[in-house]
């Protein structure tokens, strides 16, 4: 218990840290996931108005207003902090390259029967909302690689092309699709 509690005080400083590189880009991506929940609170409005199951609308604008919040306040990097020293104090940071790699085959499948069922929610209604469903379940596996922070996944993410990392192209590629897919929806209602 107390590996975590200096774990969680040493997380602290380093995502104190990692606040003050907070710069506009991060407003930018901020802006562009409560665009995305604003379309699909509108989706959610119009099914509820048409009697359509709208639960599944309701729950990506809260999925997307938390990579929202986690855009600007960087919860990624405290919780990989905080797993990271956690591991070293109690002794298994040796073991934990295995275990990430579990966790992350573990999170990969969760996500797939996770956008499965909520495909069958969306699907539901007469209007078709495949891309809202796989480009939230694509952000929400990217969110689960930067939180679980494994060696080779982290060189990926963080692999900078034209000045951009590989990481927030993924992250833009993810919300474009969200938000084409809740475009679609509104044209076809």
């Amino acid at each position: 218990m107390e590996s975590l509690i200096f774990a969680l005080a040493d997380a602290d400083a380093v995502w104190v840290q990692g606040l003050a590189r907070v710069g506009w880009h991060h407003a930018v991506f901020t802006a562009a996931y409560l665009g995305v929940a604003w379309l699909c609170l509108v989706n959610g409005h119009l099914a509820k108005g048409s009697h359509e199951p709208h639960a599944a609308w309701f729950t990506a604008v809260f999925i997307l207003c938390l990579l929202a919040t986690n855009a600007v306040l960087q919860g990624d990097l405290w919780v990989a902090h905080v797993v990271r020293l956690t591991a070293k104090l109690q002794g298994w940071y040796g073991a934990r390259r295995s275990l990430q790699y579990l966790l992350l085959g573990t999170l990969l499948v969760m996500a797939l029967v996770g956008a499965k069922l909520a495909h069958k929610r969306f699907k539901a209604t007469d209007v078709s909302s495949a891309p809202v469903v796989f480009g939230l379940t694509f952000l929400l596996m990217l969110l689960a690689l930067r939180m679980v922070s494994a060696h080779g996944t982290d060189v990926v993410i963080n692999l900078h092309l034209a000045g951009v990392s590989v990481g927030r192209m993924l992250e833009f590629a993810g919300i474009s699709i969200v938000a084409l897919g809740a475009l679609r929806c509104l044209r076809l209602r």
